[in-house]
């Protein structure tokens, strides 16, 4: 006769399932966080070469936006300079004729020691005057003369003048003046003179 073992105790699962289920577990968890880091740094990578391609794209419009906008600026600065020279072939500012004018205007004792042209139409004037009251006078006439759009005085300085320490210091005045011109008045007045001589 056999006996039989009959076991009515639940049987215990063995340890050894629970670990490799954590284990299998642990290495799932690995790999989809591996995939899914693989995937972004994919995304990044296709993301970057787009902006890359979207600079280089940038970078050649603005290229020849500038190419444009510098050869625009280079047939209007030479249109300029041509009309700048036609202007001064066509209005030749004759200055013996404005000096003597200017010449005839100063007081007995008046002298013109510069006269610069700051523009085709201001003329700044440096004159030596014995008197400031003579530089005040000038002045009055100067805008008088009808050619004269504007003038004014910029400054007076004074300068002494004297040969040697026993004779008297007499100061001199120099007057600055900026004056204004008014080219088709000064023009007419220019050509009438031209046909005088």
């Amino acid at each position: 006769m056999k006996l039989i073992d009959i076991n009515l105790l639940p049987h215990k699962e063995k340890k050894r399932n629970a670990f490799t289920y954590s284990v299998t577990g642990t290495i799932l968890f690995i790999i989809l966080l591996a995939a899914l880091m693989l995937l972004s740094w994919q995304n990044t990578l296709t993301e970057t070469e787009r902006t890359d391609a979207e600079i280089d794209t940038t970078k050649k419009i603005i290229e020849v936006q500038q190419t444009k906008v510098l050869g625009a600026e280079a047939s209007n600065s030479i249109g300029a300079l041509n009309k700048a020279v036609q202007d001064m072939v066509d209005y030749p500012v004759k200055t013996v004729p404005l000096l003597n004018e200017l010449i005839s205007l100063l007081p007995e004792r008046g002298f013109i020691r510069e006269l610069e042209y700051s523009d085709r139409t201001i003329i700044n004037v440096a004159v030596q005057f014995d008197s400031s009251r003579e530089a005040a006078f000038y002045l009055s006439r100067l805008k008088n003369v009808d050619w004269i759009k504007e003038g004014e005085i910029l400054e007076i300085t004074t300068e002494e003048v004297g040969e040697s320490d026993e004779e008297d210091i007499l100061p001199r005045y120099l007057a600055m003046y900026a004056l204004h011109l008014d080219s088709d008045k000064l023009s007419a007045l220019l050509s009438e003179e031209g046909e005088e001589e």
